[in-house]
């Protein structure tokens, strides 16, 4: 049942986002993500390119670029719930047409504060059917580790939307946010 709660918002967002440009193979094993590293932030407080998404409540989750909680240069993505909803998330959307038949891999650097049994969760959405992939759930309290979640490409995905979610309660970080091509 919970995966069905995140899936549906994870289509509206990709219908929302499907005229985005993609990124590119970098090198042929890396695919350019914008502001990766979260060192941007716009003066209004957005974090270029990445979308925002709360269930109901648009004030329910706070994100930010957090310049003091970095792993690594100056910023990361501070997500912190602050009214009683199920789950805010950040995203961007890759082209993908170009990989069928590849695997790639989402990974990033995380750290959690105070959050509830659900989890902080990396996810690759191929937006199509069997193409939401999320990582290994971080709960409670965890310093920077790094997170990691796979998907097969299939010929139904033409774009990926990649991100982090954060489930129920509690803080969230990211920070080196890496996809790559591995075979």
């Amino acid at each position: 049942m919970k995966s069905a709660l995140v899936a549906i918002p994870l289509l509206a967002l990709a219908a929302c986002s499907a005229g985005k440009t993609g990124a590119e193979a970098a090198g042929g094993h890396k695919l350019a993500i914008v502001n990766a590293d979260f060192e941007q932030a716009a003066s209004d407080g957005r974090i270029p390119g990445w979308t925002p998404m709360m269930h109901a409540d648009p004030g329910s989750f706070q994100m930010r670029v957090d310049a003091e909680g970095a792993h690594q240069g100056h910023g990361s993505l501070h997500i912190t719930r602050v009214r009683n909803e199920p789950y805010g998330m950040i995203a961007q959307d890759v082209d993908a047409a170009s990989y069928v038949g590849k695997t790639l891999e989402l990974t990033a650097m995380s750290k959690t504060r105070d959050v509830s049994e659900n989890g902080w969760k990396l996810f690759l959405n191929g937006n199509a059917p069997d193409t939401l992939i999320y990582s290994e759930p971080l709960t409670g309290t965890q310093d920077w580790q790094r997170q990691s979640v796979r998907l097969k490409v299939t010929p139904f995905v033409k774009r990926l939307t990649i991100g982090g979610i954060l489930l129920g309660g509690g803080d969230a970080w990211l920070d080196e946010v890496e996809l790559k091509v591995l075979d």
